[in-house]
């Protein structure tokens, strides 16, 4: 399982000249765009700390874990073959896809620990609960993935409505932007983003060497329980269907 899922990430670039390492170059050529672009619009220090390693501490993790979500949901099409003719857990699919986005989100929070130190900020032991976040929002994009890989069987159009839906999807959660623009009277409902509990607590260890608070934990688990049980829910209920159609 670990195996495939390390080829399936050595592959996701291949025929490329330099293969895996897009996975690292394509991020960091958007946070130097975006710190370009919004060093113009907004300080250079947003809550006393860089704009790019505010940015790279939840830009990094998401691009991993919208990764998972659009290869998650298209699992079970790049593996219709073994789905038609072997009777394994279609799952198995999901989260080989889920765990190949958990190396990469490694790759990413290593390169965010070697870097932290270059804007002048010294990393405590709280760090070592970065891993610990980054698996538990690779579990919530799993449950997701889980969802729309069956839908997407019997609706394909979801494969088009997600390249556009991702997008909008991070402009919801202040990844780009301060939350200091956001007025406090609406800061509690951005919890009701499945993902930005998990951005927060990136930027929390990152920024502030702080583990997050116990709520926190609570608000990250109670969603990771809600969509993989929902996911395995739509998964049972609609595979012979799946199956049928595939």
């Amino acid at each position: 399982m670990f195996y495939n899922a390390w080829y399936e990430l050595r592959h996701r670039y291949a025929g490329t000249g330099i293969g895996i390492l897009w996975n690292v170059i394509s991020p960091l050529f958007e946070i130097i765009i975006y710190t370009i672009v919004f060093s113009l619009l907004i300080p250079n220090k947003i809550e006393g700390n860089s704009y790019s390693l505010y940015l790279m501490a939840a830009l990094l993790p998401w691009r991993g874990f919208t990764e998972t979500i659009v290869q998650g949901s298209d699992a079970f099409f790049k593996n219709a073959i073994y789905l038609r003719r072997l009777a394994i857990p279609s799952e198995i699919f999901v989260g080989k896809v889920t765990l190949a986005s958990l190396f990469l989100v490694y790759i990413y929070l290593g390169l965010i620990i070697l870097i932290t130190p270059l804007f002048g900020k010294d990393l405590g032991w709280n760090i070592l609960f970065l891993p610990i976040v980054g698996l538990l929002f690779q579990g919530l994009a799993f449950g997701m993935s889980l969802a729309l890989a069956n839908l997407q069987i019997l609706f394909p159009d979801i494969k088009q409505i997600l390249q556009f839906i991702i997008p909008l999807w991070s402009w919801t959660i202040p990844i780009y932007y301060p939350t200091s623009i956001i007025p406090d009277r609406f800061l509690p409902w951005l919890y009701a983003n499945p993902p930005y509990a998990f951005i927060k607590s990136f930027r929390d260890l990152v920024l502030e060497d702080r583990i997050p608070d116990l709520n926190i934990w609570v608000i990250m688990i109670g969603w990771i329980a809600s969509f993989v049980w929902l996911g395995a829910n739509i998964n049972d209920k609609l595979q012979s269907e799946v199956r049928d159609r595939i």
